[in-house]
Parts: C-alpha cells; sequence; structure tokens
C-alpha cells in the first residue's frame, strides 16, 4: 500500500493570507501531529515569501527537521517548490531564469539532506507552459538541476495541467531519469480530465500524487463531495505499479485535525 502523507499546513490553524502557506509558527509541531494522526510523511512547502527563512534553506534548519524526524518517525517524503510560481523559468529574462535554476539547485541539496525523494516543480497558472518553445527552454534550464538531482537519487516532479498525453511527451522529451510527472487529482478533476485514464498515461512517468477533490471548473471541497472519481483512480494507481507516497493537498478549517483524519481514513480506505 501506498503511505500516504500531508502537505504542511493542514496540520494547523488555516492562514488568513491564504489556502496554502508555510506553516512559520507550528512547523515542529506537525510531526507529532502528523504521527498522532497517522501519516506516514509530511510534504514540506518552499514559497517564495521569506524562503531565505525557511528551515530547509539553511544547515540549522536542516538539523531542526533532522530532529523532528528522529523524534517523531514522521518523514519528509517531498519538498512542494511553490516558490517557482513566482519565480518561472518561462516569460522571464535569461537571468531571472538562470537565479530561478540555482535556487532549484540549492532546494534540491538541502531536501536530500533531510531524506527528500521528490521535489514537486510546478509549471501551472502563471508558470504554466504555453508554446513549444516554452517547453523546449524549460527543459534547457532544468538540465543542471537535473544532473544534480540524480547525483543525490531526488527526482524532479513536473505539476502541470497540460492533458496527459502532452504531459507525458513534456516529461519524455527530457530523457532525463531524475525528472518526472506529479500528478494532481483536484487540477485533473477541474478540468474535466479522465483520471484513471491519465494515470495510466504517465505511470512510467510518475513520482508523486497529490489528492485532493474538486468540481469540474470549481473549487476544492472536501473529499468526496466533488466530481473526483477516486475508486477508478486509485484502482489505475494499483496497476500502474506506483509505490510512493500519495499526498493530501486537501481543504480544512478550524478542525484541521478532524478533516485530516478523515481525509486519511477516506483515502485508506480506498488504496
Amino acid at each position: 500500500m501506498n503511505p500516504v502523507g500531508i502537505i504542511q499546513g493542514r496540520l494547523s490553524p488555516p492562514s488568513l493570507k491564504r489556502l496554502q502557506a508555510f506553516p512559520w509558527e507550528s512547523w515542529e509541531q506537525e510531526f507529532e501531529r502528523a504521527r498522532t494522526c497517522g501519516f506516514e510523511g509530511i510534504e514540506w512547502l518552499f514559497e517564495a515569501e521569506g524562503f531565505s527563512q525557511n528551515p530547509i534553506w539553511s544547515d540549522t534548519g536542516i538539523e531542526g527537521i533532522q530532529t523532528q524526524i528522529a523524534r517523531t518517525g514522521v518523514p519528509v517524503c517531498s519538498c512542494c517548490a511553490d516558490f517557482f510560481l513566482e519565480h518561472p523559468f518561462v516569460r522571464v529574462s535569461e537571468s531571472e531564469a538562470a537565479s530561478s535554476a540555482a535556487v532549484l539547485e540549492r532546494l534540491i541539496e538541502q531536501a536530500a539532506a533531510v531524506g527528500v525523494g521528490t521535489v514537486l516543480l510546478p509549471v501551472l497558472e502563471v508558470a504554466e507552459l504555453r508554446t513549444p518553445g516554452e517547453k523546449a527552454q524549460l527543459l534547457r534550464y532544468l538540465r543542471a538541476p537535473l544532473d544534480l538531482a540524480a547525483e543525490h537519487g531526488v527526482r524532479v516532479g513536473l505539476e502541470t495541467e497540460l492533458p496527459a498525453g502532452e504531459y507525458a511527451d513534456l516529461v519524455g522529451d527530457a530523457g532525463h531519469p531524475a525528472l518526472g510527472a506529479y500528478f494532481d487529482t483536484g487540477n485533473a478533476t477541474a478540468r474535466g480530465y479522465d483520471m484513471a485514464a491519465d494515470i495510466r498515461i504517465l505511470a512510467p512517468f510518475l513520482c508523486g500524487i497529490h489528492v485532493k477533490d474538486r468540481k469540474t471548473n470549481g473549487p476544492s471541497v472536501a473529499l468526496g463531495e466533488g466530481d473526483a472519481d477516486f475508486r477508478a483512480f486509485f484502482a489505475a494507481v494499483r496497476t500502474s505499479r506506483y509505490a510512493g507516497p500519495v499526498v493530501l493537498q486537501t481543504i480544512f478549517g478550524r478542525d484541521f485535525l478532524g478533516m485530516a483524519r478523515a481525509h486519511l481514513n477516506f483515502v485508506k480506505n480506498l488504496l
């Protein structure tokens, strides 16, 4: 059975700023909360705001993360690098793209130090790929980070809202073993895609899964209340031979622990 993790922030009171935000005041407590709830991993969140103060960015911070992992037995399974939504590799100057590549390289090294297996690189929303030239540009800037990732045993998982065939072609065109696909069930559902069919196409490249539910063309909702066909999806995951973690990126509220436990049980029952 795939281990089930949860992204940072879902085990803390909601941020007043936005749905997804690094839990600055409670990131250490989230390890114990994850253990208590029964999660088997945490996905680290690396945002642009205050990134140089993020614990994963410094050696001292790395030691603090390692301490929490050792104390609770809950690993950091992956890292969601939302930083690159504000600092994309396309439709920016050469110097800006090169600077983003340098940040990604350092993040890969730091993430590897705490045992992260996959760094999620979002290429959606303002960072979406709109032309073949932009796809080629992204892959060009990823060459050095991917080589570094391979040295550290880390994979870079692209998260995109492209149709599955184009998604698979993008990853396949790189021809690099360190590049993979990080699939998001909520985004696929909102787009009206067939998740089960998509995962079968992306199976050779799959390195991560975000679990959330959405209405078609609508916002996130609690698992089971949207249009995602999770039963068919997880059946396809089982036949895909993907053995890595699935990570909850679900909605939450005041009763964040109660919602986290309910969503965990929902996924466990389907796995």
